[in-house]
């Protein structure tokens, strides 16, 4: 089952770091967001970012000092009151990051990031250092994917696929984050015959390439740069439709709107076929900003993966409860976890 938490447990600090901003939010056993701040990503590659995440750890640290931090929300377990100044002596000492792209949980050290611009680095040991306390490293997606299965709509078992930018998912197990190798739920880089090779195209790359991947078919910002793409708009004008738009077109009858969506559907439900079949019906959580589309998007991909199925049973589809917020939440509780010495989170 999912780790329970002592009511004497504290509070822990994570730090949720995307490819433009990080949130950075001090989080109750409970799950309560006690208090948050969203600040740009600091730059100059794996030394910059933890440099940076140093700089604002020391000046938080500073500001619990002086109780100048106060909570957002109540929580009685640890009788905070909105308004009050969060207490130094509740901090926990471990504190959670998340980072986006390839790296191993297990060893702490990042392999890839294609969009923060590093490699192989051994992040988890640099920021402990840094920061002087022990810290949970995690991925921002399985991260999310905690969140959800403890305080959102996951629960003890489920597979939580972000449609975002791109496509990533988190596989929860008895309430376990399962991870290997730093590839785990990956499932955006599978790769598929291309659809649009028979479509005119403003850019040669996405009609002569024989394969795309799967996350270049349906995620959020791909649907956005596919349509562009195929009909000749610039995606920097002031015309290139977002991909909320393009779900918009296809219901007004846009023929290529659905060619695009159709097609990203398709391959995304393709592939959780594949994971249904191999799971069993683990509960499916979609989430990321194209969930935003919501129930019909939740049904449309449902009725999808059934049709791909046959004498499997098809398990529970649900949205996101957590929003923007599942991998900040999902990482503090891992800290939580692991400052009371029963990290959730398996290496399998």
């Amino acid at each position: 089952m999912v780790a329970s938490f002592s009511p004497t447990a504290g509070f822990a600090l994570g730090f949720d770091v995307g490819g433009t901003d990080a949130k950075i939010g001090f989080v109750s056993p409970e799950g309560i967001l006690l208090h948050k701040r969203v600040v740009p990503t600091p730059r100059g590659g794996a030394a910059g970012l933890v440099n940076g995440l140093t700089e604002i750890y020391l000046e938080l640290q500073g500001e619990l000092h002086r109780e100048e931090i106060v909570s957002a929300q109540d929580c009685p377990s640890l009788s905070l009151q909105a308004g009050q100044a969060l207490r130094e002596d509740l901090l926990c000492e471990v504190v959670g990051v998340d980072v986006p792209g390839i790296l191993d949980e297990a060893s702490g050290r990042t392999i890839r990031s294609a969009n923060l611009g590093w490699g192989d680095f051994p992040m988890r040991e640099e920021l402990s250092e840094t920061f002087g306390v022990p810290v949970v490293l995690g991925h921002d997606v399985r991260s999310g994917a905690y969140g959800e299965a403890r305080f959102g709509a996951g629960g003890k078992d489920c597979f939580f696929v972000a449609v975002g930018t791109g496509i990533s998912a988190g596989l929860i197990l008895d309430g376990k984050l399962v991870s290997r190798g730093g590839c785990t739920g990956e499932i955006g880089q599978v790769l598929f015959a291309n659809p649009d090779r028979d479509y005119p195209a403003a850019y040669p790359a996405f009609s002569e390439a024989e394969y795309v991947s799967m996350e270049q078919l349906a995620s959020a910002g791909f649907t956005s740069v596919r349509y562009c793409a195929l009909s000749g708009t610039d995606k920097l004008s002031p015309e290139a439709p977002d991909s909320k738009e393009v779900f918009a077109r296809e219901r007004r009858g846009d023929a290529l709107a659905h060619h695009v969506v159709e097609t990203g559907v398709q391959a995304l439900t393709e592939t959780l076929a594949a994971v249904v079949a191999t799971l069993g019906p683990v509960p499916i959580v979609i989430g990321g900003g194209q969930s935003k589309e919501g129930e019909s998007y939740l049904n449309r991909l449902r009725e999808a993966t059934a049709s791909r199925l046959v004498n499997v049973a098809v398990p529970p589809f649900t949205l996101a409860k957590l929003g923007s917020d599942a991998q900040l939440l999902g990482i503090a509780a891992q800290a939580l976890d692991k400052w009371e010495g029963t990290l959730a989170a398996t290496t399998c």
